[in-house]
């Protein structure tokens, strides 16, 4: 006797009020995908990139990463919309948030949230990973030079005030807010004075 079974709801990430939804680009090097994040609603995108967090029974950032309500683009210029899409962290380039209504210092970027932030020293830096340059501020301790942030043990680093440049086709674009996978960057500098990589 065969038995259907219908598709599993996913009521429990949709209308779950531990979770709060982020609007947000996961670029990486085959596609683009644009959908809703979840995170928990005392924490932060990057805190979901970089730790193991669970809200009522449902684990978020751990190898993986879902997004809700996806439009997925192709390098052909191809598009297609689907309800999830559960990418692979490490195949993540770099993740962008853009919020308006908050301001971009790394104490606004706590989203304002009930814990303290530890003051920061912003660093301008021009980070390249495949297909892309991404230009903005990274932070760190008062001490900390560019070598001391992106050598650490988070997986994804943040960037505010971003301006993206996607060498393929000499598009721009700018985010508030920016994850970097550290293990994607090519190379970190000081930012040069146009986007657009010089000639040899």
């Amino acid at each position: 006797m065969a038995i259907q079974l219908s598709p599993r709801p996913n009521y429990s990430l949709h209308v779950n009020t531990r979770l709060k939804r982020v609007k947000v680009l996961v670029c990486t090097e085959t596609c683009a995908f644009a959908g809703n994040a979840f995170c928990g609603t005392n924490q932060r995108l990057l805190d979901t990139l970089n730790q193991n967090i669970s809200t009522n029974s449902i684990a978020l950032g751990r190898e993986f990463f879902l997004l809700a309500d996806v439009e997925v683009s192709f390098p052909n210029g191809a598009k297609k919309n689907t309800r999830e899409a559960i990418i692979r962290k490490s195949s993540i380039l770099f993740i962008g948030e853009k919020n308006e209504n908050q301001s971009t210092t790394p104490e606004a970027n706590s989203r304002q949230l009930n814990y303290r932030v530890k003051p920061k020293t912003p660093l301008p830096a021009e980070i390249h990973l495949p297909l892309y340059i991404l230009r903005g501020l990274m932070y760190g301790e008062a001490w900390q030079q560019m070598l001391d942030v992106v050598d650490r043990a988070d997986k994804f680093i943040p960037l505010t005030n971003v301006q993206v440049y996607r060498e393929q086709d000499s598009t721009e674009s700018t985010f508030d807010f920016v994850a970097v996978n550290r293990d994607k960057i090519i190379y970190v500098g000081e930012p040069s004075n146009c986007m657009e990589p010089s000639l040899p």
